[in-house]
């Protein structure tokens, strides 16, 4: 296994380490963009609120799962957070005790302003791995670890593991953590976005779980950032523009991880500008919310079974992205378990009504939604 760093010092081996410096960074974009979002939010009725919370937290969740190689099902998550935050909306009930752990963890974060103590971390870790294990591999679940193995952090496939980090030992979790709780929760001068930057390299520099470090590193971020007066962190998704940017992330830190001296600049003015960028796709996703909002009104007296409304609402999930490749019979049958038969007549008679358009021809024919 490939390791970058193998005759340097890593971060946490400087005496000085966590007492971080950083150059002094502008916020005014990020201030303004903060500031456009919820001017946005106020013009927004409860609907589309509800809509907009669904999606961004949809979004969260499954970026949060997939950069760390973990695929969930999206209507499993969308069902958990109808079901968790009591939305009313349309649902399949599909959620899973997985999903609905991970929402829960999420919305915590989010809103629940009680300080962020060991056990309270400890129960989110707990939350993460039901089953006690990560895959086929039993952790140490609800505790910090306590191997005597090095813990790295990787990238790449299994054959082809690049190794960016190798985090402090076990022995010293126990005091880092105590360290940076004490930190966290105290009082300072810094703003809630520098605070919300640091806490999530400090947190992936300590590394203290066996599995799941970087899921709460984010929903860390998350939660100081909801302490401030910002727009309501409910619509934003940190994880969705790191997974984005996920080989940005690894080289970043790859950076900084050896910056012996303490000097974490570069992190901050990486992640400040993430911050930015999160704020940029929620804004675009409220124009996808009023998309939906417009297909609905002009469908309101159209007759649909419950088989083209849950084919209607996942293509809709999509926005503002596509749906992959329009909607086909051999799709139709998989979303409805349904027969080949009934999957064709349902989709001619979404064409019929205007609710969709029908492209190509023969075995290469596929339907979009009329937006």
């Amino acid at each position: 296994m490939k390791t970058y760093h193998q005759a340097k010092k890593w971060i946490w081996e400087d005496s000085n380490f966590p007492n971080f410096a950083y150059e002094n960074i502008s916020l005014d974009t990020l201030n303004y963009k903060f500031g456009q979002l919820d001017m946005v939010k106020k013009f927004m009725n409860e609907d589309d609120t509800n809509q907009l919370q669904l999606e961004q937290l949809l979004n969260e969740a499954l970026s949060t799962s997939a950069i760390e190689g973990e695929t969930l099902q999206r209507s499993s998550v969308r069902s958990s957070i109808n079901k968790i935050l009591k939305l009313g909306l349309e649902d399949d009930y599909s959620y899973t005790r997985e999903s609905d752990a991970l929402i829960e963890i999420l919305i915590d974060a989010k809103t629940n302003k009680e300080p962020l103590d060991k056990p309270r971390i400890l129960q989110w870790h707990k939350a993460l791995f039901p089953t006690g294990s990560s895959g086929l591999r039993d952790i140490n679940v609800g505790h910090f670890r306590t191997d005597n193995e090095d813990m790295q952090i990787v990238s790449g496939a299994w054959n082809r593991e690049k190794v960016h980090y190798v985090a402090p030992p076990s022995s010293k979790i126990e005091e880092l953590m105590d360290g940076f709780l004490l930190w966290l929760n105290s009082d300072s001068e810094l703003g809630s976005i520098y605070k919300a930057t640091i806490a999530h390299l400090y947190f992936v520099l300590i590394h203290p779980f066996d599995d799941g470090n970087g899921r709460i590193a984010r929903a860390i971020t998350d939660y100081v950032l909801a302490e401030s007066s910002f727009a309501n962190p409910k619509f934003y998704s940190i994880s969705t523009i790191i997974y984005q940017k996920r080989k940005e992330y690894y080289e970043v830190l790859d950076k900084v991880c050896i910056a012996t001296d303490q000097d974490i600049s570069l992190w901050m003015r990486w992640f400040i500008k993430l911050l930015e960028e999160s704020i940029d796709s929620t804004l675009i996703a409220i124009e996808a919310v009023g998309v939906k909002a417009k297909f609905w009104d002009r469908q309101r007296e159209t007759k649909l079974n419950e088989r083209q409304k849950k084919v209607i609402l996942k293509m809709l999930s999509y926005l503002p992205q596509e749906f992959e490749g329009g909607m086909r019979v051999q799709k139709y049958m998989s979303v409805t378990k349904t027969t080949r038969l009934t999957a064709s007549r349902d989709l001619s008679d979404l064409v019929s009504k205007g609710v969709m358009l029908s492209h190509g021809k023969g075995r290469g024919v596929y339907y979009s939604l009329v937006l």
